[in-house]
């Protein structure tokens, strides 16, 4: 079974200690993100958890804890970005998550820590040149600590289109998309490091560009040395890669309050689930309802060491 810390919220940035205790605890608890009544029990036991997948904008709060992840196979989707605070309105200084990038590639290696340029947007702030401009100098300072980066286009989901039409926040168009991929392509060839596009359709350039599996089997068999043969996640979009994972993570929890972003769009239930927190719930937000219905997920271990969830 492979764990996804969090597409939904920043777990390393705002619930380690959470996170932790989970572990400790050896499982968690979620709730079904469309039926409120119905809570799932998912195990963190480390011979059920094949790997964690951390996905984050600043890991920096776990990095003097990474000790306490000795058992389990793991690495981290790290998103670092050029946007100023009128996009990533709570974020540190850039310098400061380069640093943390560099510091995390150090302490678990290259190869665990992947980097994310995501999504790329257009604006009057935010033009093709400030992009490829932008890119190349993340990627020099960047490559020599990561084998890969992902890069994907924003996608104007109803939840935050206003907010961005009032920026004059767009997606690029195809002959930009083109050119931005193009120009990524030979800037991370010259640097040895890969570039993959995640969940969309791109033209190939002439420098090697690839489709991304962020949720990452091949990754996650190479640290596990196992031949897991996990199916591609349902629930995600068409051109996803990634395999199947179960997040753990909840919605509007998130306090980056990036202009873009799906999972915390309600600013009045941020502030509403601050305080509904407990590191030492069994769940990320609030308390287990007695009423709730528990579905606690039924783990077969078959010989070729693949885990099913049924």
């Amino acid at each position: 079974m492979i764990i996804s810390a969090s597409r939904r919220t920043d777990i390393p940035a705002y619930y380690s200690e959470w996170f932790f205790n989970r572990l400790q605890d050896g499982f968690c608890y979620t709730i079904h993100p469309m039926n409120p009544k119905i809570y799932y029990k998912i195990s963190l036991a480390k011979d059920i958890v094949d790997a964690i997948v951390f996905w984050s904008k600043n890991p920096y709060p776990m990095l003097k804890k990474l000790h306490l992840l000795a058992d389990y196979p793991y690495y981290f989707q790290y998103t670092i970005t050029p946007y100023a605070n009128d996009i990533e309105k709570n974020l540190p200084l850039k310098k400061y998550l380069i640093q943390t990038f560099m510091d995390l590639s150090q302490e678990i290696g290259k190869n665990r820590v992947i980097w994310r340029y995501d999504p790329i947007l257009f604006s009057p702030n935010y033009t093709l040149e400030f992009h490829l401009e932008s890119f190349a100098a993340l990627c020099q300072k960047l490559a020599p600590c990561t084998t890969k980066v992902t890069v994907s286009f924003i996608s104007m989901y109803r939840k935050v289109r206003k907010q961005c039409e009032q920026q004059n926040i767009y997606c690029p168009g195809q002959e930009d998309k083109n050119t931005l991929l193009q120009t990524f392509a030979k800037i991370c060839f010259d640097n040895n490091i890969k570039l993959e596009v995640c969940a969309q359709e791109f033209q190939k350039p002439e420098y090697p560009v690839y489709s991304a599996h962020c949720v990452d089997l091949q990754l996650i068999n190479s640290l596990t040395r196992k031949n897991l043969m996990i199916d591609k996640d349902p629930y995600q979009r068409e051109f996803c890669g990634c395999a199947k994972s179960y997040d753990i993570g909840m919605y509007n929890s998130c306090y980056n309050n990036c202009i873009y972003c799906y999972a915390s769009y309600k600013q009045e239930r941020l502030e509403e689930n601050k305080i509904r927190h407990n590191p030492k719930s069994p769940i990320l937000l609030g308390e287990i309802p007695q009423d709730a219905q528990i579905i606690e997920k039924n783990i077969v271990n078959y010989n070729n060491e693949q885990f099913f969830l049924i």
